[in-house]
């Protein structure tokens, strides 16, 4: 049994002025209006690919595993407020570091990879608070559990529960029609519990294709919005004690109907990234929930995608974007359209004042690595 490279970090797995080649050529019909930039200069310490990062009211948390910290900003004061140093080794270390989940002052998660026992909970002050524990997990390799803890799909906590996202391990996963993606630890008893109701839609079925991947946004204990990166609609997911209750499809698509087409087994890898560059695929999906909105990533077809230069790039940043807005009950509101070249679209996130985006894509010529620049799209 082969045990696969994760790629959560790279798919799907959160800049001071917008220029004419930024915007799409049409920008009376664009949905959401840059309306700021914000910048928040970095230490010696820092970079900026803030790939793991989780927003709390005004600060923005961001994981910074080159310094072994988690630093918070302030997006008002554009600015870096806090810095909680976490040991690498020793009895209060953490090896691995690879995700958090900030619940509140005196609860802040910090996870190792592939593993949930043994990880730190400790306050704003850095202080140790507790560590997790569990019984045993059946997972597809031994030993390891592929939590996710992506900004597209944090681990969270309800009612002493935490709840987390899993990916499979192993290509007998991948093609398991029937692997069960969400699980939640009873942090008392150390118990599992899964909800062998999420699985991948229907048309995925016995096939292979260039993603196998959702994100996700949990409103509750059981209670979802699921965003399958390949489907061109949200799932409206909700269970009661284990048993789904409700199942509701909101085609989100912009009025465009895509239809992917599955890689054929046999040259999954000579195929794979030519039709990555070829096909529609989603990301991340944003819950506005004063504004009862939700915004969905898409990234478009690329118009050549047999380009020499195009087989040496991550096909995410190669490619143009949007940012499709709907009400919840379905209503589609606009498409906001965006060229490739000066944002990575994969850490946008959804702050205060609407969305914000950073441009640091390598290509990108007024790229400081002394700063990061974030342009805010909100609606008129």
């Amino acid at each position: 049994m082969r045990v696969l490279f994760i790629y959560i970090l790279i798919i799907p797995l959160l800049l001071i002025s917008c220029d004419n080649s930024t915007i799409s050529k049409n920008p009376e019909n664009q949905f959401l209006i840059k309306s700021k930039s914000v910048k928040f200069p970095l230490d010696e310490v820092s970079n900026y690919e803030f790939y793991i990062y989780q927003t709390v009211g005004d600060s923005l948390l961001i994981l910074n595993q080159i310094n072994y910290s988690l630093d918070i900003y302030s997006l008002s004061e554009q600015s870096l407020i806090g810095r909680i140093n976490i040991d690498r080794e020793g009895m209060n270390g953490i090896e691995r570091l690879n995700t958090f989940y900030y619940f509140n002052q005196d609860s802040i998660f910090l996870f190792s990879q592939f593993l949930l026992k043994n990880s730190l909970i400790v306050n704003v002050e850095g202080n140790i608070i507790d560590r997790v524990r569990h019984n045993e997990f059946n997972s597809d390799v031994d030993g390891l559990i592929n939590h996710v803890g992506t900004p597209s799909m944090p681990n969270i906590i309800f009612d002493n529960e935490l709840h987390f996202s899993v990916f499979q391990l192993t290509n007998e996963s991948i093609e398991n029609d029937n692997f069960i993606h969400e699980h939640s630890l009873d942090l008392k008893s150390g118990n599992f519990k899964s909800y062998t109701y999420i699985k991948k839609p229907s048309f995925m079925h016995n096939q292979r294709w260039i993603d196998e991947t959702f994100t996700r946004i949990k409103i509750d204990k059981e209670e979802w919005f699921f965003s399958w990166n390949l489907s061109d609609t949200v799932y409206y997911i909700k269970g009661e004690n284990g048993v789904l209750i409700e199942s509701k499809a909101i085609p989100m698509n912009g009025g465009i109907s895509t239809n992917p087409k599955p890689v054929p087994k046999e040259n999954y890898d000579g195929k794979w990234l030519e039709m990555s560059l070829e096909e529609y695929v989603y990301g991340k999906i944003l819950l506005d929930k004063n504004k009862n909105i939700m915004h969905r990533l898409r990234y478009v077809p690329t118009v050549k995608p047999n380009l020499p230069k195009n087989y040496s790039n991550n096909p995410y940043l190669i490619k143009n974007f949007e940012i499709l807005t709907y009400r919840l009950d379905g209503e589609f509101l606009g498409t906001t359209r965006i060229n490739s070249g000066t944002y990575d679209p994969r850490l946008l996130f959804l702050g205060p004042e609407g969305i914000y985006i950073p441009r640091i894509h390598p290509n990108y010529k007024n790229l400081n690595e002394d700063e990061i620049v974030y342009d805010v799209f909100s609606a008129e």
